[in-house]
């Protein structure tokens, strides 16, 4: 029978990835975790995990076991929240960066600021919000994913035990400063000739660019990125110095007109945006969670 030092010590061997960063967690030696875990496998007769020089990974069965082990961990944090009867709801959400979605919630707490509510909002790439939203870290995720990369994206999603909702659909532009873009005409526009601030790439997100202008016949390898960064903010300003162009999805990217102008808007099949929200599949949001997906919905129906 599994005894709650075997579950806890796994959680934490599956959340590190590493025999010795869950020691270090745990405030014990490497030695133990590796005796407890194997007493727990022993225990279910099936190998919860490959060992491998860099470390340690989940089998079929550990990750099956590790959706299990989640909900009693949760179930035990619930447990604790019991016994603190002033505790306040709280709303754990996160997001790609992007100045819309900031304005969103904004507009959703000011909304909602006399609520005993506590909040939690989290920017992330598309890799860390399914990290998040899986290990219970967040209610809920919102990520854009490339029209043409949806279904390998889902595939990735449902082998994480988690969903996409679908909320909306646009098109990827190119923003240019506004200096930049009283130069140059459409018909003359040259992929060549851009210098570029793009946020962190992922291989489901428009930053992901190269990939994307290929597939229209648009050269991108000659562009130079000139800044990566993860701050929506920095992408605002340098654009505003009219140097600097951005690719990303109309709507979403909350571009401020003052700022930027949209230069090139991708065609073709597949060459939309897709946006949505990451949920763990099979379970039901909070009161709290559901109204504010509602929210947000009714927010894209004013774009």
């Amino acid at each position: 029978m599994l005894n709650i030092k075997q579950i806890q010590y796994f959680a934490a061997c599956a959340k590190t990835g590493s025999f010795s960063q869950a020691a270090e967690l745990l405030f014990t030696t490497q030695s133990n975790v590796s005796k407890v875990i194997r007493s727990m496998e022993d225990d279910m007769r099936a190998q919860l995990f490959v060992r491998h020089a860099k470390g340690i990974e989940l089998t079929l069965e550990g990750e099956r076991a590790y959706i299990h082990v989640q909900r009693i961990l949760g179930n035990i944090d619930e447990l604790e929240m019991q016994a603190q009867p002033l505790a306040k709801s709280s709303l754990c959400v996160c997001f790609h960066p992007s100045s819309w979605f900031a304005d969103t919630f904004v507009t959703y707490y000011e909304a909602h600021k006399c609520d005993d509510l506590h909040y939690q909002v989290y920017a992330a790439d598309t890799h860390e919000i399914i990290k998040r939203v899986k290990a219970r870290q967040d209610d809920m995720g919102f990520a854009y994913v490339m029209q043409n990369q949806l279904a390998a994206f889902q595939y990735f999603l449902s082998r994480n035990y988690l969903e996409f909702e679908q909320l909306t659909e646009t098109e990827v532009n190119i923003y240019t400063g506004k200096g930049k873009a009283d130069t140059a005409d459409e018909g003359d526009f040259n992929m060549s000739q851009l210098r570029l601030i793009q946020r962190f790439p992922d291989e489901f997100s428009p930053d992901n660019y190269r990939n994307l202008v290929e597939e229209n016949g648009h050269s991108a390898v000659e562009a130079e990125t000139v800044v990566v960064t993860n701050s929506d903010y920095i992408v605002e300003r340098l654009l505003g110095s009219g140097e600097l162009c951005n690719i990303s999805g109309a709507d979403l990217s909350g571009r401020d007109p003052g700022y930027s102008s949209v230069k090139y808007t991708f065609p073709g099949e597949g060459q939309r945006l897709v946006y949505g929200c990451i949920r763990r599949r099979g379970e039901t949001l909070s009161d709290q969670g559901k109204d504010f997906l509602k929210f947000v919905k009714g927010r894209f129906q004013t774009l």
